[in-house]
């Protein structure tokens, strides 16, 4: 049998030096980051938060009467375009080549015109993805503020989302004195 890698014994001399140094930088990293007195770190769960916040309510019924109202029109759309498209099925037969052209044009833009509204509104970066970042971006400048404000207050250095954390002392978790805050 042929050897895939030229010379064995240089490869796994290799190998062990890349897991020496990927290992050493694994526990050398951590303790040199997190030097005693150098850092305090808190946690704070946003979407609990967020969930709690009065403003976020708000903002949601906002979204969803807007929601609301463009679906009705979409729903309106596709009717017509339904109701259009089976008529031209029922008396495509009887029409001349002209006149079914014509039809089948007058079909295909109101086709377009759905599609267009659809994506407008509903789509990607679409009316409602920016009315969703537009009434949002208040609530989370307050919540960044709050956070802020008691992480300045207790000497924390470093916030992070509890939703990114692997493991975290409960000590350090400020979710709940973010919410009496924010309320």
């Amino acid at each position: 049998m042929k050897k895939i890698y030229g010379n064995a014994p240089f490869m796994s001399l290799t190998y062990t030096m890349i897991t020496t140094l990927v290992l050493s930088l694994f526990i050398s990293i951590p303790s040199a980051v997190a030097a005693p007195g150098s850092q305090k770190t808190g946690v704070v769960d946003v979407s609990k938060v967020i969930s709690q916040m009065p403003e976020t309510k708000k903002a949601e019924n906002i979204l969803k009467a807007t929601s609301s109202q463009w679906e009705q029109s979409f729903k309106k759309m596709k009717t017509s375009y339904e109701t259009a498209l089976a008529g031209y099925q029922k008396k495509a037969k009887g029409m001349t080549k002209a006149q079914r052209e014509q039809k089948e044009k007058e079909l295909s833009q109101k086709l377009k015109e759905l599609q267009k509204f659809q994506m407008e509104k509903f789509g990607p970066n679409g009316a409602l993805d920016k009315k969703k970042a537009e009434l949002f971006a208040p609530i989370r400048q307050k919540l960044i503020k709050t956070v802020q404000t008691i992480a300045q207050k207790e000497g924390f250095s470093v916030i992070l989302d509890k939703q990114a954390l692997i493991w975290g002392d409960s000590a350090h978790d400020i979710t709940f004195k973010v919410i009496n805050k924010i309320k």
